[in-house]
């Protein structure tokens, strides 16, 4: 069983470290080598704190394992920006079930029909878990062009065309 709690400054310098692992994590799965700083990482807690986001720790059996990030952009869709289970907690359902809370305090909104996420295409892992949440809709793509060396090997075939990734 899984809990959300609003974030608050207790959980300030855990949230830092999970933040700093997280940016690691994508930055891994893209081939790079950094990884944020703490001041970046304080500055992210700032903005996921101010008005149309919600930063809430994942709590499993009253322990913090990871954090999830919702930002109400506006319009009548909120977006799941960030989602991060501690290393030591992944593969038990931890990251779904948060998703699934986090979907529910979406619903109790005022006129919030939808949910979007961003997903890495690399991310495999994670891709899988949100299309199994029923996460079935492209709605935007995100196209780039390296201006210098593309050193992805993997692609994809969107549409009839071949990306990528």
């Amino acid at each position: 069983m899984i809990n959300l709690v609003p974030y608050n400054e207790n959980y300030e310098s855990l949230i830092v470290d999970y933040i700093v692992s997280f940016f690691g994590f994508h930055s891994a799965i893209n081939g790079q080598a950094n990884s944020p700083e703490l001041t970046q990482a304080k500055e992210n807690i700032e903005m996921w704190t101010s008005e149309k986001h919600e930063l809430y720790i994942i709590e499993s059996d009253n322990t913090p394992v990871g954090f999830i990030h919702i930002w109400y952009k506006g319009g009548n869709v909120a977006w799941i920006e960030d989602v991060f289970v501690d290393e030591s907690h992944r593969g038990q359902g931890i990251g779904s079930e948060a998703i699934n809370s986090a979907e529910d305090i979406v619903k109790q909104k005022s006129g919030y029909t939808a949910v979007c996420m961003d997903v890495v295409p690399r991310n495999k892992n994670a891709l899988a878990t949100y299309h199994k949440l029923g996460y079935d809709t492209l709605s935007l793509i995100t196209v780039r062009k390296e201006l210098g060396e593309n050193r992805r090997e993997e692609t994809a075939d969107i549409l009839g065309h071949k990306f990528k990734i």
